[in-house]
């Protein structure tokens, strides 16, 4: 039976099993706190909650994502500009802070979630599974009558709390985030390079001469500034993966995807570089962003052409009104032996997947990757 408490600040739904606790909040949808392995006694609980959470500060209107912001939620459409064709769509969409309804309360292992968008006529189906002896949540959104081009992306958020190191399946290339001004813009420092190109999460282009290079593979880093930066996969596998991994706190967490409906990897980096309400530059986390857009740039540039789409790079799909769209998610994490610092590789094995790191150690996890392409 599914639960209902109110839960740092926000009413939510819980899905409490021997080996997972799942919470989601009612406005936008966010998953946060999730405890995963909570029959032992060590559980891991991964997920980023704000620190503004029971504060009800003032949250100006299409913002409103940042009342109940934590865990991981879906954007429809994903980004910050999302004025298109007549369309004024606030930062996220309205799946990520609109009133979600339950569907069904019957489930012991799963959760399923409705939604009817306004902005752009549709509903939305969000369901939330989980698989006996597994540490992983199976996450479903299916999308109907929502037609036009849109940007689409998962928005796991992790806090800022020990040392994380990022890693995704390999990628083309990446772009920093694009702004105007000497690196600061209404309350908000930058440290990267506005819009540049680069190779490597390891080498990025930053804004400073003395160091024109650093590693956002490693965070918390460069306090006192905000940066997002974009990779984008390689389409040489039918999955994908994006992994933080935590040795101070003996886990790691990886999500895997269909690189056909989400090519790409957002890294929002917040490290204490936003002054304006709420943020009041006490915020630290990571979001990693997995994503089919133009970096957090919205429908304004993410259904148009842009330099991404000629070459070779989709940022919108394009939907029909009479055809189901579905994007399918899966977040799993695992235990992770001493010197197991980050992911190198993840590779489909038997039943599951043998997670590697650069040190050479690995771990094996029990997943069912059919479900990408369900």
């Amino acid at each position: 039976m599914i639960k209902s408490e109110t839960i740092k600040g926000q009413d939510s739904w819980v899905l409490d099993t021997r080996g997972i606790k799942v919470c989601i909040t009612k406005k936008g949808g966010h998953m946060a706190p999730v405890l995963f392995m909570r029959d032992t006694g060590n559980p891991i609980k991964p997920f980023y909650v704000n620190p503004w959470a029971g504060e009800h500060p003032a949250i100006d209107k299409g913002l409103e994502v940042l009342v109940p912001l934590r865990g991981d939620f879906f954007c429809l459409p994903f980004g910050g500009n999302n004025k298109w064709n007549g369309e004024n769509h606030p930062v996220h969409g309205e799946t990520s802070y609109k009133e979600w309804t339950l569907a069904d309360d019957s489930s012991d292992d799963s959760i399923s979630l409705t939604m009817d968008t306004k902005i752009r006529k549709g509903s939305v189906t969000k369901k939330v599974e989980l698989r006996e002896g597994e540490n992983n949540l199976y996450v479903s959104h299916t999308v109907e009558g929502f037609a036009g081009p849109v940007s689409v992306g998962h928005h796991a958020i992790f806090p800022g709390n020990t040392k994380k190191y990022i890693s995704t399946s390999s990628v083309r290339y990446g772009y920093t985030n694009r702004y105007d001004g000497p690196g600061y813009n209404g309350g908000e420092y930058y440290s990267l390079a506005s819009f540049k190109k680069f190779e490597s999460l390891e080498k990025v282009p930053t804004i400073w001469k003395e160091t024109p290079y650093t590693d956002c593979s490693v965070f918390p880093a460069r306090e006192g500034f905000v940066d997002i930066l974009q990779v984008f996969n390689r389409a040489e596998k039918d999955f994908a993966w994006s992994a933080v991994c935590a040795p101070e706190e003996g886990y790691l967490w990886f999500s895997l995807k269909d690189p056909e409906i989400l090519p790409s990897t957002v890294l929002w980096m917040e490290n204490k570089g936003r002054h304006m309400s709420p943020w009041d530059g006490r915020n630290s986390c990571i979001g990693v962003e997995d994503v089919c857009g133009h970096l957090a740039d919205g429908l304004s540039v993410s259904a148009e052409e842009n330099i991404l789409t000629r070459d070779g790079i989709k940022t919108a799909h394009v939907l029909k009104g009479d055809r189901i769209f579905t994007v399918t998610y899966i977040h799993g994490v695992v235990r992770i032996p001493e010197g197991f610092y980050r992911v190198k590789a993840i590779e489909k094995k038997n039943n599951g997947v043998q997670i590697v790191s650069y040190s050479g150690k690995s771990v094996f996890t029990k997943v069912g990757m059919d479900f990408l392409k369900s």
